[in-house]
């Protein structure tokens, strides 16, 4: 990952690049959730219910509210979790037998507990869904001795918008037995996005991949933030179309973030500008946006593809924006070179 160093505007008598700086995004907003923490129904402490999914939750996959079911855990006073709950009291269950009488045994069926949100999918936002992921551990006391829970079945949290899949991601932690993590999937929309408008949905998932039975989750929540990156178009096509840049991440101290060029000429030398402010000057018949400051050159794949990720410096004042755009070689346009969109990244 390439580690950016902080930009400064120029000193004093120095060529000025124009830097402009924006108030800094709006804080983040937290998306309602039904349940989010599987405190309904309330049940006793030391107790599981398994007869229904959770308030505001449904079941989805092969349930059959008996060796394969869902719904809540209580696990305080029991060594299935000896911290208890990371919030609240209660925890989702997904709890995958498929052979009593062979409990190492897995079919390799997901399953799991799904939401559809009131709130709809933005343009130009960024959001992320963090969940605790709970690896449940042996218990010796009866009646949870009656199940070999050690080991780890595996998990996928899922973002959707209309019930198309925008995000995923799977397995990306492994609690401890007995023990939570906390996993945070990101999805940015982009200035336009075909599901734009679409409720929001969410799916927590049993990967039934690997002995271990079940899989808990708790604390369940969705931010949604004005994206960092602004597209300011001026693109100039090339032989393979018109090249496409988007950049991804919140651009806040340490985050990681990145760049990503598509339908660049395969294999064409492809250069990135970068600036502290814009130039918008006419360049081989095409705009160059920004005011140089940075050139850095790449090779696009065979695909005509370039990915740059990179790390945001710590000490760069929030609201100063880099421009950004690719010029790639091109024999196949005007002048010999294709250029990309431009995007603005503001730092948070």
């Amino acid at each position: 990952m390439l580690a950016i160093a902080a930009v400064t505007p120029p000193a004093a008598g120095a060529q000025s690049v124009g830097v402009e700086m924006h108030a800094p995004p709006p804080a983040a907003v937290s998306l309602p959730i039904v349940n989010a923490g599987f405190e309904a129904p309330a049940i006793a402490v030391g107790s599981f219910s398994t007869t229904a999914p959770p308030n505001g939750w449904v079941a989805v996959g092969n349930i059959d509210f008996s060796l394969r079911t869902v719904g809540v855990l209580h696990p305080a006073t029991t060594q299935l979790y000896p911290a208890g709950a990371p919030e609240g009291n209660n925890v989702g269950v997904v709890f995958l037998l498929d052979d009593f009488a062979v409990q190492g045994l897995f079919t390799n069926q997901p399953a799991g507990l799904a939401q559809t949100l009131g709130s709809t999918l933005a343009t130009s936002t960024r959001y992320e869904l963090s969940v605790e992921i709970g690896n449940i551990a042996n218990d010796p006391d009866p009646p949870n001795n009656l199940f070999q829970f050690n080991g780890f079945p595996g998990y996928r949290i899922e973002l959707l918008a209309g019930g198309v899949l925008l995000a995923a991601r799977e397995n990306a932690v492994l609690p401890a037995e007995g023990t939570f993590l906390t996993d945070t999937l990101a999805f940015e929309s982009g200035a336009s996005h075909p599901l734009a408008g679409q409720a929001l949905g969410l799916r927590l998932l049993n990967l039934n991949a690997a002995p271990g039975i079940e899989v808990n989750f708790d604390d369940v929540r969705l931010e949604a933030t004005p994206s960092a990156w602004t597209d300011l178009g001026s693109a100039k096509p090339g032989s393979a179309g018109v090249p496409q840049l988007v950049g991804t991440g919140p651009l806040t101290a340490g985050s990681a973030n990145a760049l990503a060029l598509n339908a660049a000429a395969p294999g064409a030398p492809a250069t990135l500008v970068a600036g502290l402010g814009t130039l918008g000057a006419p360049f081989k018949g095409g705009t160059l946006v920004p005011s140089p400051l940075i050139l850095i050159p790449f090779i696009a794949s065979g695909a005509g593809a370039v990915t740059l990720p990179f790390a945001w410096p710590a000490g760069v004042p929030a609201g100063t924006q880099l421009f950004m755009q690719f010029w790639i070689s091109d024999a196949g346009a005007s002048f010999g070179l294709s250029a990309s969109n431009a995007v603005a990244g503001t730092a948070g």
